[in-house]
């Protein structure tokens, strides 16, 4: 089996000023993303529980969907780091995923999960779940427990 090409490679780390300069930047997205799957501007996204977009399609009654909420016009993220760890989806991804920062427009669509849905324009950042889950728990969870 041959190895899947790396699209996004871990690139820095999270840190107070890139994230507030992120998080400043309304053209600025955060996404969990499968490094070796390329995002282009016409990237879609159709919910974690279908593998395609055709599968979603074909399915999207079963959840009270039309075809065009099963299949939403650009890239599941979060506009903030925050928003983004915080999510209800952070325990589903795990280290071989990234989180990916990258500048888009917002498509204004509401995500299944209430989301954002960003149109993907470019890489800005790449950080490791490692480095994430580690800036999290020491700056914001901690807070938050505290």
């Amino acid at each position: 089996m041959a190895s899947k090409n790396l699209m996004y490679k871990v690139d820095s780390k999270p840190t107070k000023e890139l994230i507030e300069k992120f998080d400043e930047d309304e053209h600025i997205f955060y996404r969990f993303q499968e490094p070796h799957q390329k995002l282009t501007s016409r990237s879609e996204s159709w919910g974690m529980i279908y593998d395609t977009k055709a599968e979603a399609i074909r399915n999207c009654t079963d959840n009270n969907l039309t075809e065009e909420e099963a299949v939403l016009p650009g890239k599941s993220c979060m506009d903030t780091f925050k928003g983004i760890v915080n999510g209800r989806w952070f325990d589903q991804f795990d280290n071989d995923y990234v989180l990916l920062i990258f500048k888009g427009h917002d498509t204004r669509a509401n995500g299944h999960d209430d989301e954002y849905v960003a149109t993907y324009y470019k890489k800005v950042a790449v950080w490791s779940m490692a480095d994430v889950t580690e800036y999290a728990n020491i700056n914001l969870w901690a807070e938050e427990i505290a």
